[in-house]
């Protein structure tokens, strides 16, 4: 990956991320429980799902490993986590969703396409061509220490929300329930809140500018989609708790 490529694609995440934050407040993204026709063809979901999000670790460790410092044990440490959560979006979690018969619009799922490989590419950039810092003495730096811990918070709160989702129904089951347990007494997408929390750890833990661009964009795709979640919650169960806020807790 050239310097050029770097920031055209950098300025592609963060330029997304700028314009998707408030257009998604008044149109909810089609897939899921908010699927609707009228976006064009659609693929199978759990298709859908590795097409889009298999870029992210493909690419970022096809950047990573051009540089000479891929065999360095702090960027690999970093290329472990990344891997850690992109190989199991990609080809473990689609094929653990319940429900039979989902769809997504290839429209999204071609925007998501693009974003993962420019996103994976920047990130392997980011933590090997300019992530100079991140030598041994890096791992006593508090801003590693504290991002770390704060990655691992982020990735828990995610799986056992995604847990609790997974289990709601039995196999063969329809339909949606209200989920309770973990995070979900205090927020409607616990499993939204998790992924900001763990990609906020991994922009401090690593401290280069794409894993700031990642953040802010998580935080900008997932928060009004966590709204939107917040209010269907809220118009099609009566019982719903009042208490819940939409995604980060007593706030918002």
């Amino acid at each position: 990956m050239t310097e050029t490529q770097y920031q055209y694609a950098l300025w592609f995440i963060v330029g997304f991320g700028a314009i998707t934050f408030p257009i998604l407040f008044f149109i909810t993204a089609p897939y899921g429980r908010h699927f609707r026709k009228g976006w064009g063809p659609t693929i199978p979901a759990k298709l859908a799902w590795v097409l889009m999000e298999a870029p992210s670790p493909i690419c970022f460790a096809l950047v990573f490993f051009q540089h000479e410092r891929s065999g360095d044990l702090v960027p690999l440490i970093f290329f472990g986590l990344w891997q850690l959560h992109y190989v199991y979006r990609s080809f473990i979690f689609p094929f653990r969703m319940r429900g039979s018969g989902k769809r997504k619009p290839v429209f999204t799922v071609a925007m998501a396409f693009l974003f993962n490989i420019a996103n994976g590419a920047i990130n392997g950039y980011g933590v090997t061509v300019l992530g100079a810092h991140l030598t041994m003495s890096w791992l006593s730096d508090p801003r590693f220490i504290a991002g770390i811990a704060v990655f691992f918070i982020g990735w828990f709160i995610n799986h056992q929300s995604d847990h609790i989702l997974r289990n709601l129904r039995a196999p063969g089951e329809s339909g949606y329930k209200i989920p309770r347990g973990g995070m979900y007494r205090f927020i409607s997408s616990p499993n939204y809140f998790g992924e900001i929390v763990e990609w906020i750890g991994y922009a401090l833990a690593s401290w280069v500018v794409p894993g700031a661009a990642f953040a802010f964009f998580t935080f900008a795709n997932l928060a009004p989609r966590a709204v939107s979640h917040h209010k269907w919650y809220q118009e099609k169960f009566e019982d719903y708790p009042r208490e819940r806020r939409a995604i980060v807790p007593y706030v918002w």
